[in-house]
């Protein structure tokens, strides 16, 4: 794989191909995902506890808030599709104000960048794991809910999971750009 070093934790790819150790298409799949997560990296480093916790208005999410959520979710698809139990109350009191139903709760805060890096990559491993003993016909198999509903397949809740971390590296630069706004106009 052809690839330039953001720093020398992280590298991201110019292309977007199979991942050795995966099948072709969760391959390529993981290939996205360590691309789009290495943005989050990127885009996050060096905040403090303050830019994490920053809200700009009364509907807004803060930056670790929405990081938790991204982690948040990936343990949810982990649970329903890898480990096919239900959340305990550890993980439950860890997780739950992440979840959309309670983001603008406003409880997650005074965590440094550490804890919710170490988050992120804790569930992601987990998650690179399982997809290694997975291959391309399991990717592609509905999904069907306990109440009968077809979910889809593999691939697109995967792709969910990608997508949404795009959504929120778009909600975490306006949050940037806000912060950077009122800290110019508090400095005068």
């Amino acid at each position: 794989m052809i690839s330039h070093s953001v720093n020398s934790n992280y590298i991201l790819p110019i292309h977007i191909i199979s991942k050795q150790d995966y099948s072709s298409q969760i391959g390529i799949l993981v290939c996205e995902m360590d691309y789009i997560r290495n943005n989050t990296f990127k885009l996050t480093k060096d905040l403090s506890i303050y830019d994490l916790d920053y809200n700009f208005d009364n509907l807004s999410n803060s930056i670790g808030t929405l990081l938790l959520h991204i982690t948040a979710l990936e343990f949810k698809f982990q649970l329903n599709h890898f480990y096919k139990r239900d959340i305990t109350k550890n993980e439950y009191e860890k997780y739950a104000n992440a979840m959309p139903k309670y983001m603008n709760t406003r409880k997650i805060h005074g965590n440094n960048l550490n804890f919710y890096l170490n988050e992120l990559k804790q569930i992601r491993r987990k998650t690179l794991l399982e997809l290694k003993h997975l291959n391309d016909e399991w990717l592609f198999k509905e999904i069907i809910s306990s109440k009968g509903n077809n979910l889809g397949n593999y691939y697109y809740l995967l792709k969910h999971i990608i997508n949404d971390e795009i959504s929120h590296q778009g909600q975490i630069k306006i949050i940037l750009k806000r912060l950077k706004h009122k800290k110019l106009t508090s400095s005068f």
